[in-house]
Parts: structure tokens; sequence; C-alpha cells
């Protein structure tokens, strides 16, 4: 039986170490859907010009944060989004979106003229 402690103990840690890789690569939502929900959000909100704000060589990326909801940080699609009413001066996205990865729930939404909601 002790012979069999070490093999056994190396099999589980390395089904462990694959198992955690694997969660944290996988991801629900892509960044093509969190994008699309992100730009329908903002239709619903009534910014019908809505598109991707890509100044700056900006890019839907990865990050967390934290949902007041769910009462913990929550791994999120940052989506920023700008509109023909949104005036290009400011240098700045008319809003910025926060998706989760695992629902595609919108968690936080970051308006410019407005300020923070949800």
């Amino acid at each position: 039986m002790r012979k069999l402690l070490i093999p056994i103990t190396l099999f589980i840690l390395s089904f462990l170490l694959i198992g955690i890789q694997l969660r944290d690569t996988f991801s629900r939502i892509s960044k093509e859907e969190a994008e699309g929900i992100a730009l329908d959000e903002a239709k619903s909100l009534g910014y019908q010009t809505a598109n991707l704000w890509t100044q700056f060589e900006n890019e839907t990326r990865l990050g967390y944060v934290y949902s007041a909801k769910y009462n913990k940080d929550m791994k999120i699609w940052k989506v920023s989004i700008d509109t023909d009413e949104h005036p290009d001066i400011l240098n700045t996205p008319a809003m910025t979106l926060f998706i989760s990865v695992d629902c595609g729930e919108v968690i936080a939404i970051i308006n410019a003229d407005e300020g923070i909601e949800k």
C-alpha cells in the first residue's frame, strides 16, 4: 500500500492541476458574444448608433469587477461602446459594459454622460 501512495498522490494532483487550468481557460461567453450583448444593451438604452469603441487600439478584454448582486468579484468581458451622440473630443467611450463570462449578464455599466449604473 505504501508503494502506491506516491503514484496515487501524483495522479490526483495532476487531475487537480489539469482541472484548474481548464477552468481558467474555458469561458462560457466568447468575446464576440459579449460584444453582441453589449451592443444590444446599448441599443435597448436608446443608443441606436452604438458601435464598438476602438480608439487608441482599445479592445474587448477579460477582467474582474465587483458585483453587489452576487457579493463577489466576477470574471467579465469589458466592452467599450461609442455612439454618434457622444462627442469625440472627450477621447473616451460613451459607455463601458461589464459582461459576465459565466452567464452573459450585464454586471455593471459605466455611462460617460450619466455616471455609474446598476
